[in-house]
Formats: C-alpha cells, sequence, structure tokens
C-alpha cells in the first residue's frame, strides 16, 4: 500500500505498475479529473441533504473526497459499498484516516441498491461496462436525482472492437472524430 493526496483526501491504496481487474482494491488515478468534476456539480446545484450511493465505492476515494470538499450542508448520508471484503476493509481505514464517517456495506451492488429506500445521487464507476447496474440504479434514483454512469470500457465504445459494442451496449460504435465522445 502507499499514501496518496487526491483533492483534500489522504488515502491508502494498492500499488500496482498498471490499473487492472487483478488490483486488491480497485483505485484509477486517472479519474481523479472524473471525481473532481463530480464534485464541482454537486457544489453548482441548489440540492441540500443529499442521500448518496457509491456501490462500487473500491479504496472510497470519491466518497471521502465529497465528505471533505462538498459543501457542508450537501450531505444527508452517503452509503459507500464494495463486494469485496479488501476493499471494505480499506474503505474503513480511509475513512478512519480522514476523520470522516459515513454508512459502508459489504454486498452485491444491485442487491445494495435495491434493499435501500433510495438516493438523489448514485454514482456508477465500474471497471469495463456499467451495464449491469443501470437497472438498479434507475430504480432507486429519486425524481430528479443525479445518476453518473462512467464507462471506461473504451475498446468496446470507441468501435475499436465493434461486436462487443453490439453485444454489451446494442449499438453500433462509430470509429469517426467523434468516437470518444
Amino acid at each position: 500500500m502507499k499514501e496518496i493526496k487526491e483533492g483534500k483526501a489522504v488515502i491508502n491504496v494498492p500499488i500496482e505498475e498498471k490499473v487492472s481487474k487483478k488490483l486488491d482494491v480497485f483505485y484509477n488515478p486517472n479519474m481523479e479529473l472524473n471525481r473532481s468534476i463530480s464534485i464541482a456539480l454537486l457544489n453548482s446545484i441548489d440540492k441540500k441533504d443529499m442521500q448518496i450511493a457509491l456501490p462500487l465505492a473500491g479504496s472510497g476515494v470519491r466518497g471521502i473526497r465529497f465528505l471533505l470538499e462538498l459543501d457542508q450542508d450537501k450531505i444527508k448520508n452517503i452509503s459507500l459499498n464494495d463486494y469485496d471484503e479488501k476493499a471494505v476493509s480499506l474503505i474503513k481505514k480511509n475513512l478512519e484516516k480522514n476523520k470522516v464517517k459515513a454508512n459502508v456495506f459489504y454486498k452485491d451492488a444491485n442487491l445494495f441498491l435495491m434493499e435501500s429506500t433510495g438516493f438523489d445521487y448514485i454514482d456508477i464507476d465500474p471497471f469495463g461496462s456499467p451495464n449491469f447496474l443501470l437497472d438498479s440504479a434507475c430504480k432507486r434514483i429519486s425524481r430528479e436525482g443525479i445518476l453518473a454512469v462512467t464507462a471506461t470500457d473504451t475498446g468496446a465504445l470507441a468501435g475499436t472492437f465493434k461486436d462487443a459494442g453490439i453485444r454489451k451496449y446494442f449499438g453500433k460504435p462509430l470509429k469517426n472524430e467523434l468516437m470518444h465522445e
């Protein structure tokens, strides 16, 4: 493990040369901008006392940054979930390290969402396709809630692997100047 600083958060993350599914606990440093944009978005909207869910919390960095960087009246409660025991343990340690509190769950992400009463903001950021969580997330997002979905499955989405794009996303990706949009 190594200690890193991202935004106002100081967390421990696994040491790996390359970001992959093989990581004990998932942390992608390349998504720091994505997490910063999420914070800017939530601070910019006129909504208070939000119930926030991170069904695939990994290291917990996004949730910890939310707790440290969102305006104080934004969060009513925040729930961090992961289906990996090592991730849940690391989330708890990283929360303690930053002196913040959150609800932490060790469940399948779909089960976590379906057993909840709903959320004002749900952030889905898997390694690969987010499709497996969209149904549950749509069922648990509140009216006027925000569902943030990140897909890192660029080969299928950008048209490099057309068959995978059709199979995973039910669409034919275009390989042109707009392929990364």
